[in-house]
């Protein structure tokens, strides 16, 4: 069998054709992924990554493959030796085995050169190295099985006839039905209850999961099995032909179907990738194990999109493909392109986005020729499970990053969208949460925004605490907005209790008495101190609201008149007692928020000692603020002026702070206040538990145009009239209680990281010829020197 190797791999090398077949697959290769522009091309796309390699491959080794197959068994044919191989000590397995392990070795020889790609992106990318070493490993893995099985395909279709180009034909042709003919059969919609089971007699099924660098053993034994299955009809085929029969290939071939169903059932998966990006969190695999409901997906983000959303749009059919895999039901996920639908349908799609406060996003573009475009893109996903669906925004838009970035962090919150969607689509009670009422907290109005966006995920009540010790029990989380009165005795001891027994509070408190609208009939404000009577529990609890204002230079602006000619003109001023408080982004809470406005805040010291208590900061200030002690007086008399940088000398203060673990009870040394009822024994320590201090009120309250009128107009949570911009302060409310009512840590997977891969955009500004040439080049340099190589091989062999 060596020995018909070596005479096989001889006859390619000796010969023009092996080189011209590595030289075809590496000019194909490097147009398409260097010069011609398109998806395909490496620097167009501008991600340092080898992927369009791995896409296009398949179409061209489609082609390639069967070319170097159709000669192996169709000449020994033809010219009439293949008698002469039969009677030999060889077995007809071997004969077989031989060419078709030669013919894979020339496609492996042709494959090789390729590393130069990925070396000339390790060297363009931004930083130099910023490229996935492990994920294009196994991407290079599952090219060689598709060549595998390419090439077992053309042996086989060249022992069925002695003509070549029949051979060759057939080899295509059958190559083509295997990589993507089950999977056009199983889109015609009479197929769909064996949607699933055909496509997984497809390559490309197998090829585009372990192409990506994961490696599972159920794709290795789709490859394998199919390598032996066309081996063993090659050596019937054979056998046959020259009027024998083979039992050991019958007996291979059924024992390659047993095998193959046995081990579906054991299996493995290796992500290689770096981040393991494609390895599904402990709590999904879980979820998506106890599932019984059929889940329908429906992906719009498809079509003419530019390589960023092409990118995110194939991020999702790959984590769907994953929960699809995890989940003990049947997960179908399909696509629906908004470009490709009449009229009437795309009117009906964007009536259904608008119910749910969702749109097309325009796209705005230059291409390479200088002419600008617009397109509008559909970033959403639909999840249906039996007659309920919900609507998932797959595009996560933070304004000050790049498009690239946003869509970076798009992909790493995949899988806890579409997770939570699911399982808010099939709980059938939903968490009760509670806005306090009874200190002049926020109304109901004023909080309509926050309510309705925490509604989606929670039953939300108002109420107030009255005597019952243990009426907050039913609730996960208890939000006290904005009070203005004071908390009496009994009601600080219930919301003691309530902590302790393991309950969550959202307290957002104004330390100053100081608000935005009394600026509307005067041109000053003065601040004064609040008295709530639960600074001391806060105190207790590891947390002091100081009793000052913050001035910011990143601020939000309000409008001002101005003279102008004989009249008057309204623009818009920045306003310092209003800043722009920056996220923590490495806290699941705030991570992918944007800025959050505030009005009039102050700032929060952590305090105590030995507390058994993990702080997180969420929302900072700059790092230019001034404090204002109380009084605080506050004018637009002087909001012309330009501030004096000397005077805003404080930097990231603390304005919302986030503390888990095990409290002190206020209470601890105190009795249990007169008039309580259920009051039980008085607990000193909480349970392990959680809650957020935010030092602005404001934070959580929309505002209201014509609140007095029978028609009073909500202005989003967040935005700002003058800038037409909205702020994160919607996100980090409903954040911040899903974090607080998160037992098992599903919150944890918004903090997913992957690295943003990206070429030098210097490099490529500085010109790309010198890339260019070296892909081209080096690769074909690579092939002359190997041949030079096996010139002087044979010569220095035979010339003796």
């Amino acid at each position: 069998m060596y020995s018909l190797f070596k005479k096989e791999i001889a006859a390619f090398f000796c010969s023009a054709t092996g080189y011209l077949v590595v030289s075809v697959f590496l000019v194909a290769t490097g147009l398409f992924l260097w010069v011609i522009p398109g998806d395909l091309n490496i620097i167009y796309s501008g991600y340092a990554s080898l992927e369009p390699l791995f896409v296009i491959s398949p179409w061209i080794l489609l082609f390639l493959v069967p070319a170097v197959s159709m000669r192996l068994i169709a000449e020994e044919r033809k010219s009439g030796t293949m008698e002469l191989l039969l009677i030999r000590p060889l077995s007809t397995l071997q004969i077989v085995g031989g060419k078709y392990l030669a013919g894979l070795t020339l496609v492996g020889i042709s494959i090789l050169p390729t590393i130069v790609y990925a070396v000339i992106i390790y060297l363009m990318g931004n930083p130099v190295g910023n490229i996935d070493l492990g994920g294009t490993f196994g991407s290079y893995i599952g090219l060689i099985m598709l060549a595998a099985v390419y090439m077992a395909i053309g042996t086989f279709a060249s022992s069925t006839t002695d003509n070549q180009i029949v051979a060759f034909m057939i080899g295509v042709a059958l190559c083509f039905v295997f990589y993507i003919g089950f999977d056009s059969l199983a889109s015609i919609p009479a197929m769909r209850p064996v949607q699933h089971e055909l496509a997984l007699f497809g390559i490309d099924s197998h090829y585009s999961s372990i192409s990506r660098g994961v490696v599972d053993s159920r794709d290795l034994i789709y490859f394998v099995s199919v390598v032996l299955l066309f081996i063993g009809l090659t050596v019937l085929v054979v056998m046959r032909r020259c009027g024998r029969r083979s039992l050991k290939a019958v007996a291979m071939l059924a024992a390659v179907v047993a095998v193959n169903a046995l081990l579906q059932s054991f299996y493995f998966r290796l992500d290689l990738t770096s981040e393991k990006r494609f390895t599904l969190s402990d709590l999904t695999q879980r979820y998506m194990a106890s599932t019984e409901k059929q889940v329908l997906v429906k992906v719009y983000l498809t079509g003419d999109l530019n390589p960023g959303f092409n990118r995110l749009s194939k991020s999702t059919m790959e984590m769907l493909d994953e929960l699809s895999v995890a989940s003990s039901a049947d997960l179908e996920a399909y696509v629906a392109d908004p470009s490709a639908m009449s009229k009437d349908e795309l009117k009906e799609l964007n009536d259904n986005l608008a119910e749910f406060g969702l749109g097309g996003v325009p796209v705005f573009e230059t291409k390479e020729d200088g002419q600008k475009t617009r397109t509008v893109v559909y970033p959403y996903a639909k999840i249906q499970i039996g007659d309920v669906m919900i609507w998932v925004n797959l595009l996560d838009n933070v304004p000050g990053l790049s498009s690239d970035e946003n869509l970076n962090r798009s992909v790493e919150t995949l899988e806890y969208k579409l997770v939570d969607a699911m399982r808010r689509l099939t709980t059938d009670e939903k968490p009760r949460v509670a806005f306090l009422e009874g200190h002049g907290e926020l109304s109901e109005i004023d909080v309509v925004e926050a309510t309705d966006a925490l509604s989606y995920h929670f039953a939300v009540d108002r109420g107030a605490i009255g005597d019952d010790a243990r009426i907050l029990d039913p609730y996960k989380v208890v939000i006290i907005a904005k009070p203005a009165d004071k908390f009496t005795e009994k009601e600080k001891f219930v919301l003691d209790q309530y902590l302790m027994r393991g309950g969550r509070t959202l307290w957002l408190v104004d330390a100053v008495n100081m608000t935005l609208d009394t600026l509307r009939n005067s041109p000053h404000t003065i601040g004064l101190l609040s008295d709530f009577n639960i600074e001391d529990m806060l105190f207790i609890y590891g947390v002091r609201i100081n009793p000052e204002v913050v001035e910011d230079i990143s601020c939000g602006m309000v409008p001002i008149s101005v003279a102008q000619g004989d009249g008057t003109k309204i623009v818009p001023m920045p306003w310092r007692f209003s800043p722009l408080l920056s996220v923590n982004m490495h806290s699941p809470i705030t991570r992918n928020v944007s800025l959050v406005k505030g009005d009039f805040a102050s700032y929060i010291d952590t305090v105590g000692e030995n507390l058994k208590l993990q702080r997180t900061p969420l929302l900072r200030t700059s790092k230019y603020t001034k404090v204002n002690p109380t009084p605080v007086f506050a004018t637009l008399a002087n909001i012309h002026e330009k501030p004096q940088r000397s005077e805003f000398t404080r930097q990231h203060l603390d304005v919302a702070m986030l503390q888990e673990g095990e409290f002190a009870s206020a209470f601890s040394h105190r009795r249990v206040p007169q008039g309580i009822k259920n009051a039980g024994t008085i607990l000193k320590t909480s349970v392990p538990t959680k809650m957020i201090v935010v030092a602005d009120g404001d934070i959580i309250r929309n505002d209201v145009r014509f609140r007095n009128s029978a028609n009073p107009n909500i202005v989003p949570l967040g935005y700002d009239e003058m800038t037409r911009q909205t702020f994160g302060n919607k996100d980090f409310i409903v954040n911040a209680v899903q974090y607080l009512a998160d037992d098992d840590g599903w919150m944890t997977l918004r903090n997913r990281t992957f690295t943003l891969r990206l070429l030098d955009k210097e490099k490529i500004g500085a010109g790309t010829t010198q890339w260019k040439v070296c892909a081209m080049a080096i690769p074909l340099i690579i092939v002359v020197l190997f041949g030079i190589i096996v010139v002087i091989i044979r010569r220095i062999k035979f010339g003796k």
